[in-house]
């Protein structure tokens, strides 16, 4: 008798300890999908980290980012929004404080998701409220051209190039080799408002595209004409910028 009652004993004690277990294990993983992954989007997404991302290291990502990865991220934020709301309904009693307040997390952060996607239609492009968008991909665009172009050694090729040589379309065979490193898709000779040249690159993309300009130091930057053509100029040093 006291045999099987140690026994019994025994086995109640490792159901208990088999559903603290997994009871444990949900919230971890319900931790991991209703708040770490809905932070991690809202800084990819509306903050604009996916985009300089992009920019940084493969810019031709940034059509089927915008394209095609919103609608998943949108769809899954609402997703996690009115899971939290059923499980708050659900588990709100029996919860823990810290619970507690990863449910209420977990509710607050689709909704700064959404107000902060839609605040971002509101902010005019040329804003540097925070780098969302176009911004961003400029600024993470800016930094991969710091690390692979030699802007100096560009400038040494302007030196050698006449008013002959000014073309919309550069031949290839003509192309510096610190340009031809960034494989572009075209470039165009120029003048600026000095009279000196200038190079004009296209380094990707048909719609939207993106570039490059490097001209003496004291070329002048003009403003971002965003009324006309929607492009975004950033200032790389002076006398040269990338553009979006």
């Amino acid at each position: 008798m006291e045999h099987e009652q140690g026994m019994n004993e025994k086995k109640n004690i490792e159901r208990t300890d088999t559903k603290v277990g997994i009871s444990g294990r949900n919230w971890k993983e319900s931790y991991l999908i209703f708040f770490v992954l809905p932070i991690v989007f809202t800084i990819l997404f509306p903050l604009g980290g996916l985009f300089y991302l992009c920019g940084r290291f493969y810019p031709d990502l940034i059509f089927l980012s915008a394209c095609m990865l919103y609608p998943m991220v949108g769809g899954f934020i609402i997703f996690c929004f009115f899971a939290v709301i059923v499980r708050c309904f659900r588990n709100w009693r029996s919860c823990t404080r810290k619970r507690k307040h990863i449910l209420a997390a977990g509710t607050a952060i689709p909704i700064m998701f959404i107000i902060l996607l839609l605040t971002s239609f509101f902010i005019p492009i040329e804003s540097d409220f925070w780098a969302f968008g176009s911004n961003a991909f400029a600024h993470g665009f800016r930094e991969r051209i710091r690390s692979e172009v030699d802007i100096e050694a560009v400038r040494e090729w302007l030196k050698t190039v006449s008013k002959e040589d000014y073309s919309d379309y550069l031949p290839y065979d003509k192309w510096p080799d610190s340009l031809k490193v960034l494989n572009p898709v075209g470039a165009a000779l120029s003048e600026d408002e000095n009279g000196n040249p200038n190079v004009s690159v296209i380094l990707g993309g048909s719609l939207p595209e993106w570039g490059l300009v490097i001209g003496p130091e004291d070329m002048k930057i003009s403003s971002s004409a965003f009324r006309h053509y929607r492009k975004y100029r950033l200032p790389l040093e002076p006398g040269a910028y990338v553009w979006y």
